[in-house]
């Protein structure tokens, strides 16, 4: 088990371990890449607000660029 983060409380600690030891291995990937994936969308979505001109190619590749530092090229 982790330490608890400082923003939450003992007993919602205690409450989401429970959920997490509840959890099989699989569950626990599904749930993984849900929130993967939540936060892939929230990002592109932050970044279309900045960038509402941008196809959706040029938001993922400003994302590898910040991420990774790699510019990819534009795709013809």
């Amino acid at each position: 088990m982790s330490p608890r983060p400082l923003d939450t409380t003992p007993e919602a600690w205690a409450v989401y371990n429970a959920a997490l030891d509840r959890m099989s291995g699989g569950e626990r990937v599904r749930v993984a890449l849900e929130l993967s994936d939540a936060v892939r969308d929230m990002r592109l979505a932050g970044l279309r607000a900045r960038h509402p001109d941008a196809t959706h190619d040029e938001l993922i590749r400003r994302v590898v660029l910040e991420d990774y530092g790699i510019e990819l090229p534009a795709i013809k």
